[in-house]
């Protein structure tokens, strides 16, 4: 099972996501700039994030030198004797800042765990925010799946309270509820009493 994601931008920013059976297949590429790497499903988090950045004086400048050649331009037809040249120069610079403010803002999409961290960068809506939203529904649910029998298969070579740490680990990231930890902790008590008979069984609980 293969699943993708293809995002490329004005500014020639490039960014391909592959979903494989071990993990996040990540290629980005940039006009200065290129990198490809794996992240592993553990450090993929479930929680979105988005942020809108970009140089706000630049916004500020172009804006204000645009109603500065504005105002000239209406003086000058009032009769002021203001040069065109001169309206059409703070013009020219309201121009070039606004388009120096659109190459640097970014909008951008994350894929966090608690706290915020090991954020995966994906483009907003980019190709389209239908697209971004499954594959992002795909890749939670890639990443739940193997994460669950990765961690959450009773393993009879560990202790009682080495299986308890990986269901808590998977509760912790949000891979089942509280309803699910409850009842694999109910089966991890049965199973493990089952081969262990001599042995109390424990009332783990999450906290």
């Amino acid at each position: 099972m293969n699943e993708s994601l293809v995002q490329k931008d004005l500014r020639f920013r490039y960014k391909s996501f592959l979903i494989t059976e071990n993990g996040l297949e990540v290629k980005q590429k940039s006009l200065l700039s290129s990198s490809e790497y794996v992240i592993a499903y553990e450090n993929v988090g479930t929680r979105t994030y988005k942020s809108n950045k970009g140089i706000y004086g630049l916004l500020f400048s172009s804006t204000l030198l645009c109603m500065v050649s504005i105002l000239l331009y209406l003086l000058r037809n009032d009769g002021e004797g203001v040069e065109s040249s001169v309206y059409y120069f703070y013009f020219g610079l309201s121009i070039i800042l606004l388009i120096l403010f659109l190459i640097t803002y970014k909008r951008n999409f994350y894929l966090v765990k608690h706290g915020n961290v090991d954020a995966i960068e994906f483009l907003q809506n980019n190709p389209s925010k239908a697209e971004v939203n499954t594959f992002i529904d795909i890749l939670k649910a890639t990443r739940n799946t193997f994460l669950l029998n990765k961690y959450g298969q009773i393993n009879f070579g560990f202790t009682r309270e080495e299986n308890y740490q990986n269901l808590v680990w998977l509760a912790n990231n949000e891979v089942i509820n509280n309803v699910e930890f409850n009842n694999m902790v109910n089966r991890l008590n049965l199973e493990m009493q089952q081969q262990n008979p001599d042995k109390m069984n424990f009332d783990f609980s999450l906290n």
